[in-house]
């Protein structure tokens, strides 16, 4: 449908100009699994452990309070997310079930 809005963003058909939806910042967050955990720190992690969400390069990096990478995510989304630190937004983790090497946390932006 010609003239369509999306998130107070206009767009047109298919041989007009699309605009990408605006992400609410606020919104983003949930749960999802650690990639490659640092098994020294999630060795003696606890659940209810809070670690910052930071971007290392195109990287979602977890990190401890001693400023220590200690494993990545990567949610289904991670696009959204990676936008939204870009734009100065802060983000936590923590870590809710561990299960082994399988690390769970919940994500939140920091208000």
């Amino acid at each position: 449908m010609s003239g369509s809005s999306y998130n107070g963003r206009s767009f047109t058909g298919a041989s007009g100009i699309i605009e990408t939806p605006i992400v609410d910042c606020s919104n983003i967050g949930g749960n999802t699994n650690v990639i490659s955990p640092t098994m020294i720190y999630f060795g003696t992690a606890l659940i209810g452990d809070i670690l910052n969400v930071e971007l290392q390069g195109s990287t979602i990096a977890l990190i401890n309070s001693s400023g220590n990478s200690v494993g990545g995510i990567y949610p289904t989304w991670a696009i959204n997310l990676i936008d939204c630190i870009s734009k100065g937004n802060k983000y936590i983790a923590t870590i809710t079930n561990i299960n082994g090497a399988a690390i769970t946390v919940s994500i939140k932006k920091v208000i």
